[in-house]
């Protein structure tokens, strides 16, 4: 998820993340990257590149790994503007990407913890008990839908906090 030009904000982590999530979302609902690149509006080339790219990893790879390796670079990504930048202001524009960056790296381990079976009781032990709700969702979730259920879920809900309605 490299910036094409400078270093990365929270803000440039979230928006990139937000539009591989889009087109992993639309991809699984059964859309082509051809179908993609001719009908997003304002995809330029490096943006159509990343469309192709993202439809080769989920051959390659699954659409399952591809989602979970997104949200994995999410929260590296995230993590080196912490470590560059330290925590910016909770009332700032930054602050705003901060905090869903947070939220969405909470929610992506829970899914991870139920995917590989975890005793919901162990996580629920080490999620903020604000947080509590969200688990049990999640692991709902996940034990009726699926993981690609849960990953378009989680990823909704990114969507919804970077527009402002965290």
């Amino acid at each position: 998820m490299a910036s094409p030009r400078g270093a990365q904000s929270f803000e440039t982590c979230s928006m990139v993340t937000s539009e591989y999530i889009t087109v992993l979302q639309l991809i699984r609902q059964g859309f082509t990257g051809k179908q993609l690149i001719d009908n997003l509006p304002g995809l330029d080339k490096p943006g159509a590149e990343r469309v192709r790219l993202l439809e080769k990893a989920v051959k390659d790879e699954g659409l399952e790994e591809t989602f979970s390796a997104v949200n994995a670079e999410f929260a590296r990504c995230s993590k080196r503007v912490y470590q560059r930048r330290g925590k910016p202001e909770p009332d700032s524009r930054e602050g705003h990407f901060y905090f869903c960056a947070g939220e969405n790296k909470l929610r992506y381990e829970i899914l991870m913890a139920a995917i590989l079976d975890a005793d919901i009781d162990a996580v629920l032990g080490q999620v903020p008990a604000s947080r509590e709700r969200i688990t049990r969702a999640i692991f709902k979730l996940q034990a009726n839908q699926g993981p690609l259920a849960a990953f378009d879920a989680i990823g909704d809900e990114l969507k919804y906090c970077l527009n402002g309605t965290s």
